[in-house]
């Protein structure tokens, strides 16, 4: 009878530290799946930083690119105005100077 009573109270023990082992493996898998969440969490919150850093550094290089551009584009309407409003200057002093002349031919004239 002592026997049987030690053995069911130590197959009761065994079951109750089975089943407690059990438990805190699935405890310790749940954790492992929070923990490896969080750190794909972390990974892509770095990831989606660099992302934008990246994406950031792109745009500047590209503005300055088209703010070079805009420049040269810019020096070279300039220049082309310049040289236009020489032209236009050059024949508008020729018309004047063709209607001087003009003018005092007339009066010599009289």
């Amino acid at each position: 009878m002592k026997t049987k009573l030690l053995s069911v109270f130590a197959l009761v023990l065994m079951l109750t530290v089975g089943a407690y082992a059990q438990d805190s493996t699935a405890m310790s898998k749940k954790e492992m799946r929070r923990q490896e969440k969080a750190e794909r969490k972390a990974r892509l919150k770095e990831d989606m930083k660099n992302t934008g850093q990246s994406i950031g550094e792109t745009a500047t290089e590209a503005g300055q690119g088209a703010k070079r551009k805009a420049k040269v584009a810019g020096e070279a309407i300039g220049t082309g105005a310049r040289k236009v409003g020489d032209a236009v200057t050059d024949e508008v002093d020729k018309v004047k100077a063709k209607r001087d002349s003009s003018r005092a031919a007339k009066r010599d004239s009289l």
